[in-house]
């Protein structure tokens, strides 16, 4: 059996066989409490114990086998003694090195490495587990060998609105914070009222599935009976449960919050962005400048009562169905920033590039006609449900969604605007939360026109703006729906154009 390292090799820290033990223990948790449950009074459960040996026999050849060493252009991993494979990943082509820790990791001062390029759905080297000082090693010779790669036809022309400072590795420059979330800001983005009613969703489906509802409701009636006056009971014991709920809720929530969101730092460190997260799982995300394809400000109503945004960025690697939710590795670039303070966040991004004073342009003149149309096409379903399973309570309803459908048509057609700017292009959506999408010049990778029947009647067209990412990500950058046939053309030749004479930037 080899267990000798080449020279210039790396070897994951022994601990890692520990972490592979516990992540099969709880995977196995509930089979295992089955199988006993079930076999009760047999011998044979202990029999079934042997299953875990030949998965723990796979754990230590991966430990034995899995290397990986620094060449002067690439990182080469190779694994395996009999069916051997050898991976190399070239340092230009990487996008992210990203760290995971959680509470077991930090006490043992190890972690989970994710090494990403531009177009994988999954992480092309994950190293489970290495020590701090080799997560930093692979880093800095990651990006200190990307920079030396770069070829200098990749490099920004004379006079292109962009600096152009060191990637890491490069460059003895401390790491600065650009953004610390305060707990006044991690508290607002616990009550974000998506998440409540995600958990309230599942709050309820728990319920009904133990039966608690049922419970409940015969603990009430004979609460009620007993007391002097049961319909004001049950009045109020309704009004307490649901209060209680929804405080409940709401401390889950928070408690999720902060979890997710405690001392949290967007750095920046010569070319490249760190964003370092969680309480209990510490998770530390790369975002190289260069590879940032696409940037979104969003505006939600409820923390645009605050005044505050936020800013996220997509990268050209990543898988956005990973557990983050991330599309593109960017979701946690500036959760929530004060709204003076993202052309700031922009300016870091791409200088130059400003949102909130582009020259923003109206959709074509019947575009708030579709808006409605829209709209009532998807509710008036619903309102008639309502009318004939509700009746008169029905009715009330169905003119309130109606009414609300109209408004939010014409707030989404006043609101929606697109832009052209020297850096690249810009689509603004949204009713009562807005967000403003953008690209650059030097990113984009395709420009389509869409219609659909309805939009050859009107004389409609969608422009759709692609960049470098994964395929499984879906959707485009930039989107711009309800355009006029000629000024979709025009702009399609007029961004194909400035793509083609501009030089990619990888």
């Amino acid at each position: 059996m080899r267990s000798e390292l080449a020279p210039n090799e790396r070897c994951l820290h022994p601990v890692s066989l520990v972490f592979r033990v516990i992540a099969h223990a709880r995977s196995l948790l509930l089979p295992a409490v089955a199988v006993l449950y079930l076999g009760r009074g047999e011998g044979w459960q202990a029999w079934a114990a042997l299953f875990f040996v030949p998965i723990l026999a796979f754990d230590v050849f991966r430990y034995r086998t899995l290397r990986w060493r620094y060449d002067a252009d690439e990182l080469v991993v190779r694994q395996g003694w009999i069916w051997k494979s050898e991976r190399h990943v070239p340092y230009a082509r990487i996008q992210n090195v990203d760290l995971k820790q959680n509470v077991l990791h930090r006490a043992l001062k190890v972690a989970e490495v994710r090494i990403e390029t531009a177009g994988g759905a999954e992480p092309e080297v994950s190293l489970s587990v290495v020590s701090l000082a080799a997560y930093e090693e692979v880093r800095e010779r990651a990006f200190a060998g990307r920079a030396q790669a770069r070829p200098a036809a990749a490099l920004p022309s004379a006079g292109a609105a962009e600096d152009v400072r060191s990637e890491p590795g490069t460059s003895s420059s401390a790491p600065e914070t650009i953004l610390e979330l305060s707990p006044l800001d991690i508290v607002l983005l616990g009550v974000h009222p998506g998440r409540g009613l995600a958990l309230l969703a599942i709050a309820w489906g728990t319920a009904r599935e133990f039966g608690f509802f049922e419970d409940w409701e015969k603990h009430a009636e004979s609460a009620a009976q007993d007391s002097g006056n049961p319909e004001a009971f049950l009045k109020a014991a309704t009004v307490l449960i649901v209060v209680a709920g929804v405080a409940g809720l709401m401390l889950l929530s928070l408690a999720a919050s902060f979890v997710e969101y405690w001392n949290f730092r967007l750095e920046a460190e010569g070319e490249v962005f760190r964003v370092r997260r969680g309480l209990l799982t510490r998770q530390v995300q790369t975002i190289p400048r260069g590879r940032i394809q696409a940037v979104t400000v969003e505006h939600p109503w409820f923390l645009g009562l605050v005044g505050r945004a936020r800013v996220h960025v997509r990268t050209a690697g990543g898988n956005p169905a990973r557990e983050e939710g991330q599309r593109g590795g960017g979701r946690h670039f500036a959760p929530i920033v004060r709204r003076e303070r993202v052309a700031e966040i922009l300016a870091r991004i791409r200088p130059g590039i400003d949102v909130a004073d582009a020259d923003w342009r109206p959709l074509g003149r019947t575009a708030p006609r579709r808006f409605l149309v829209g709209g009532l096409v998807q509710v008036l379903p619903l309102a008639a449900l309502a009318i004939v399973f509700l009746a008169w309570y029905g009715a009330a309803i169905a003119i309130g969604l109606v009414a609300f459908t109209v408004l939010a048509a014409r707030r989404r057609a006043r609101r929606a605007a697109w832009a052209r700017a020297p850096w690249g292009l810009a689509a603004r959506e949204g009713a009562f939360s807005t967000a403003e999408h953008a690209t650059f010049v030097d990113k984009i990778q395709a420009v389509d026109l869409f219609e659909n029947p309805l939009d050859r009647r009107h004389g409609h067209v969608t422009v759709r703006v692609d960049t470098a990412g994964p395929l499984s990500r879906g959707g485009s950058d930039v989107s711009i729906h309800y355009l006029p046939r000629e000024i979709a053309e025009d702009l399609r030749a007029d961004l194909v154009g400035a793509a083609a004479a501009s030089r990619f930037r990888w």
